[in-house]
């Protein structure tokens, strides 16, 4: 998304009154002896019902199909569950109760994803942010669905990578149809850590080794798998560029940091390069060619919110990964994009230098194993994937601050003392990340700040 001031805004209230006015979608045929739901049933305000969500668990989940595909269902229960799980879509979860369901634990559920800008809007409420809904954001975010059903089935497949099953995908034109993603409920098999709590290194080093074996992948496919990915979704590149004007108001964070003199000070002498959508752009789709590195695929918003770890049989997290998950600013980009998002997001600041001690050596080993397997050498040296990660890390920093600012209510449901222990945490995380910026910006790529920043 490009700066919002050069774009048109939204009439917000006929850009939703469209949305809630459109269509019912049901199109169900499956149905079953003693069903008693209400298949009209809209899912949540979307205009897909009930009846197109049961067609669907009865045509396209096997699993589904084997265990309750002869049930009557006696209703589906929707719960919007998109709380702290990205900003391009809703989340629902539906809940299927059976008429013969024998206990409350008797159910089952799915998912479905739903595109659009109402948690973009909500999101952007939530931090205090002037920024208004253009028409131009609007069609960004209908690329995103684009991008993330293409991925789901073209790509997911060929890239030896945990993914959620994917059951419908249909296309979404904004204020004439509505998109959605149907997928399987992995909630029980696994758990996603946001920023809190943060990774650890085991989980951190599994990552890495998924992303070595992706990026081989896609660097030693044919040309027929490159042009699934190659050049096809550069306009991702820039998903983060209209993001980037609100990540530099910070104002709310330093009445809650606990540290004022030193994040007021360091806040402001980077304001401008923190705030800098050309800067933005430039990482993400140019810093790398500058370099000279062969392009990856990009997951784009690569952190613990999007990585869904095993539970072992004590319910507790694992460094086994069940699922990578949303996929919808997937684009072509530097190798290290990813990992810098990883790390400097979900990690705690001295989990995160231990890393950046040999965690790319690490990368670098894997990849060149993986390359010489399939008789192909590295394309990149460690010193390029070094420089590479600073310019990609540096895009993180401000927009680690204004998720800090809203640590207090990512914590609103623990006793005082806790919440306030969670946020010192996140406060220390973000020093951290801004002392390293602060040293980057001075040393290696001072001319990025001088090019950028002043």
């Amino acid at each position: 998304m490009a700066a919002n001031s050069e774009h048109t805004p939204v009439d917000i209230v006929e850009y939703h009154n469209k949305i809630r006015n459109l269509k019912p979608v049901n199109g169900l045929t499956k149905r079953v002896d003693g069903d008693v739901f209400d298949e009209w049933k809209r899912l949540d305000v979307y205009c897909f019902t009930v009846g197109f969500l049961v067609e669907s668990l009865r045509t396209n989940d096997e699993e589904y199909k084997k265990n309750h595909g002869n049930r009557p269902i006696k209703d589906v229960e929707i719960y919007n569950i998109s709380k702290g799980k990205g900003f391009s879509a809703r989340i629902l979860r539906g809940i299927v109760v059976f008429v013969d369901s024998t206990s409350e634990s008797d159910t089952y559920t799915t998912i479905l994803k739903m595109p659009g800008t109402e948690a973009f809007e909500e999101l952007t409420a939530e931090i205090g942010s002037s920024h208004v809904l253009s028409e131009e954001d609007v069609q960004t975010f209908a690329f995103f669905h684009k991008a993330e059903a293409e991925f789901y089935n073209l790509l997911a497949s060929s890239l030896g990578i945990p993914y959620p099953k994917i059951y419908k995908v249909l296309p979404w034109t904004p204020t004439e149809n509505q998109g959605i993603i149907h997928m399987e409920d992995i909630t029980g098999k696994g758990v996603t850590t946001g920023f809190y709590p943060p990774v650890s290194m085991g989980q951190i080093t599994e990552a890495v080794r998924y992303l070595a074996h992706m990026h081989k992948t896609v660097l030693t496919g044919d040309g027929n798998h490159q042009k699934l990915w190659k050049e096809k979704y550069n306009k991702n590149q820039l998903a983060f560029t209209s993001y980037a004007p609100i990540t530099a108001e910070y104002d709310d964070f330093l009445k809650i940091c606990k540290d004022r003199d030193y994040f007021e000070v360091v806040l402001g002498k980077y304001k401008k390069f923190g705030g800098s959508s050309e800067y933005i752009e430039y990482a993400y789709s140019r810093s790398w060619r500058d370099l000279n590195l062969e392009p990856v695929l990009v997951h784009g918003d690569f952190w613990g919110g999007n990585i869904m770890w095993k539970l072992d049989k004590n319910n507790e997290v694992t460094n086994e990964i069940v699922a990578f998950v949303d996929w919808q600013i997937m684009h072509e980009g530097s190798p290290m994009a990813d990992l810098a998002r990883l790390l400097a997001n979900s990690a705690e600041g001295d989990v995160r230098r231990q890393a950046e001690e040999f965690i790319i050596d690490f990368y670098h080993d894997l990849l060149e194993k993986e390359m010489k397997e399939v008789g192909k050498p590295c394309p990149y040296t460690v010193d390029q994937l070094k420089e590479a990660y600073n310019y990609m890390f540096l895009t993180q920093v401000y927009g680690l601050v204004v998720f800090a600012k809203m640590s207090k209510d990512l914590f609103k449901s623990d006793t005082l003392r806790l919440r306030e222990a969670k946020m010192d945490t996140m406060f220390l995380r973000c020093r951290h990340a801004l002392e390293d910026l602060d040293r980057i910006l001075s040393g290696s790529l001072k001319h990025v700040f001088e090019r950028f920043g002043q």
